[in-house]
């Protein structure tokens, strides 16, 4: 029973991040009439949660994390898509000896993706 509510709150939490405009993309307020012009934007959505989960890992990766949490706290608090969304906002402001370390992390991390390598590569 543990197991199966452990699943159950990160497939929550997963749609809460996209629904919800406090916590993600704020999708639950997206209205359509037609199939169509609803998943283009679900697929924008799709992507955006990809990098910003990305950029979340390369922050965590850097040891960026501890900046966002507590110093009790030893295991992650937020999840990498919201350290990701973080991240985002922190960025106009970022200092470049910040910034610099973790665009190369995001870039190396990016790289990695089959599907972005085959996809996005050329561009």
């Amino acid at each position: 029973m543990i197991g199966y509510y452990g699943r159950r709150w990160g497939i929550e939490c997963g749609l809460r991040d996209t629904k919800d405009l406090r916590f993600g993309m704020g999708m639950g307020a997206m209205h359509a009439n037609s199939p169509e012009r609803r998943d283009r934007p679900w697929l924008i959505n799709a992507f955006a949660v990809v990098l910003l989960t990305l950029l979340g890992a390369a922050g965590e990766a850097l040891g960026y994390d501890r900046m966002l949490k507590t110093n009790t706290a030893r295991r992650r608090t937020h999840s990498l898509f919201r350290q990701g969304c973080m991240r985002y906002d922190l960025i106009p402001m970022m200092p470049e000896a910040r910034l610099h370390p973790l665009m190369q992390r995001f870039s190396r991390m990016l790289h990695q993706q089959p599907l972005f390598a085959d996809v996005f590569g050329p561009v």
